[in-house]
């Protein structure tokens, strides 16, 4: 589903979780987990694109014992740190699913839960269908998306005027995938055409925080499949970006810790 500048497995999967997980997903897993009603009628929650597990670790020590919990993703090392993280919280059962073909029976969940996955979906709205399908009468769907790089002081230094420019001349829009869904008009109907009621989207502005500018070097480039693309194309440029970026994050931000202002769209819609 993701485009190979977004694929981790094996060790890339374990450093997407360790540099970039505590700086640009534990605050929004916190956010969204926080968003999922629990009442006495509560009985199943299903996440997808759970990833290394941070909304997992958060809605199971949120829900209720009793309530059933389902973390899927499509990629199986993602799932297996995130089973590894989540291994004496309680009862979650992980499975391996896509998206846009649940095998799950209509009606199964009360509600589900997606962190920053439907922007990687090939059929997006067969993704929100599916999704409605599998939701019981009442329940809602709750997703979040980034907002366009240009508009966030990190992700513009980070893909504008470091990633970008690096492959002027070639198509990078797969450097663009995981921040392709920041239209609001586009994501609300997404959720109206799959049947949606109550559709909003909401632009929700968090901090994130690293340890240092090497955190956030290494999160996006060095540790990351983009540090790849970079090496592939010139081994020796590599080490010269990342030295660059290094300075222009301690420049521009505070060095330690680096605190940079994220910002996402969360939509929710019931069926």
């Amino acid at each position: 589903m993701a485009s190979d500048a977004f694929k981790f497995s094996g060790e890339g999967a374990i450093n997407y979780d360790a540099y970039l997980g505590p700086f640009l997903f534990e605050p929004y897993a916190r956010e969204i987990s926080s968003r999922v009603p629990i009442t006495d009628q509560l009985e199943s929650v299903l996440e997808i694109a759970c990833g290394t597990g941070r909304v997992t670790n958060h809605l199971r020590k949120r829900l209720p014992s009793t309530v059933r919990l389902v973390a899927s993703d499509l990629n199986p090392d993602m799932l297996a740190v995130a089973r590894n993280k989540n291994s004496n919280i309680g009862l979650i059962e992980f499975v391996e699913a896509d998206i846009q073909n649940f095998s799950f029976p209509d009606n199964t969940f009360d509600h589900v839960v997606c962190q920053f996955g439907m922007m990687f979906l090939p059929e997006k709205q067969r993704g929100f269908k599916e999704v409605y399908r599998v939701l019981k009468p009442g329940g809602s769907f709750v997703f979040n998306t980034w907002e366009r790089t240009e508009n966030v002081e990190i992700f513009r230094l980070l893909l504008n005027e470091t990633i970008l420019p690096f492959f002027k001349g070639e198509d990078t829009t797969r450097f663009l995938v995981p921040f392709s869904l920041y239209d609001a008009t586009v994501l609300k109907s997404y959720l109206t055409v799959a049947g949606f009621n109550d559709a909003s989207i909401e632009r929700v502005v968090l901090q994130g925080e690293a340890q240092n500018p090497m955190q956030i070097v290494n999160g996006f480039l060095l540790k990351h499949s983009l540090g790849k693309e970079v090496f592939d194309k010139s081994p020796a440029a590599l080490a010269t970006m990342a030295k660059q970026l290094e300075h222009a994050i301690e420049k521009r931000f505070s060095s330690e810790p680096v605190v940079c202002e994220l910002a996402a769209f969360v939509g929710k819609g019931v069926k």
